[in-house]
């Protein structure tokens, strides 16, 4: 601001030596009112320019830094705010409760023998091999809802384990009251196949082909039942008891 103060004192002083001199100009005489609005106009119009430079500069300047400044805004604001699309969605989807589901993860120590020392991806892979044989087997509803709603078991165990454990444990007839015949009737003839019986029958051939423990190794004239050990004999004989089909 010095300097243009010092420019204007400058063009103000030069101006006005300029026209301090009363020498004739082409025989005509110079008047000192003459001169004094030279001056004056001289002056006017170089502050107005300079003037009109500098302002001009300063309120371009200022606009632009404003409209970045809302242009930053805007953008923040709108990353932060969402947009109508995810406020539906949000809206849309209530929180879901799992409070009351409840689910059991079975001990890999407790799979039958057969399977306890395969990898997981072995397991899944025999799974989905043998899940045709489930399809439509007149079985295998009513087992499928004695592990849910009896046993707890929603996983892959019901595929990997015995119904019952009628080779280590005497069972009561208490512990079979209240399931359904397809239960009883499986569960006494998990007894041969525990032992690779090969099933005639085509229902419990292929349910038991859906369980990947189960391995057909000898057939039915080849079988004995020397095979079983004296607590499946006690177990078969309370079974046979107790199944009605």
């Amino acid at each position: 601001m010095g300097e243009f103060l010092d420019l204007i004192d400058d063009v103000h002083y030069g101006m006005r030596r300029l026209f301090k001199n009363k020498k004739r100009t082409n025989g005509i005489s110079i008047s000192p009112n003459v001169k004094r609005w030279g001056i004056e106009l001289g002056v006017a119009l170089v502050v107005g320019i300079l003037t009109g430079c500098i302002t001009f500069g300063l309120l371009n300047k200022e606009e632009k830094s404003l409209k970045v400044s809302e242009e930053k805004a805007v953008a923040i604001e709108d990353s932060k705010t969402p947009s109508a699309n995810e406020k539906a969605d949000e809206q849309a989807q209530p929180e879901e409760d799992f409070s009351d589901v409840v689910i059991t993860v079975v001990d890999p120590s407790a799979y039958a023998p057969a399977v306890a020392d395969w990898s997981a991806d072995q397991i899944n892979a025999a799974i989905s091999e043998r899940s045709g044989y489930l399809d439509g087997n007149k079985y295998w509803p009513a087992v499928s809802s004695y592990w849910e709603t009896t046993r707890s078991v929603t996983d892959i165990s019901c595929y990997c384990q015995y119904l019952f454990n009628t080779d280590k444990k005497v069972y009561q007839a208490s512990d079979f009251s209240g399931l359904a015949p397809e239960v009883i009737h499986m569960a006494k003839n998990e007894i041969y196949a525990r032992h690779g019986y090969a099933f005639k029958d085509k229902e419990i051939y292929n349910y038991f082909m859906g369980q990947i423990w189960y391995t057909p190794s000898i057939l039915p004239k080849d079988f004995t039942e020397d095979i079983f050990s004296e607590t499946e004999v006690k177990n078969l004989d309370l079974l046979n008891s107790l199944d009605p089909m």
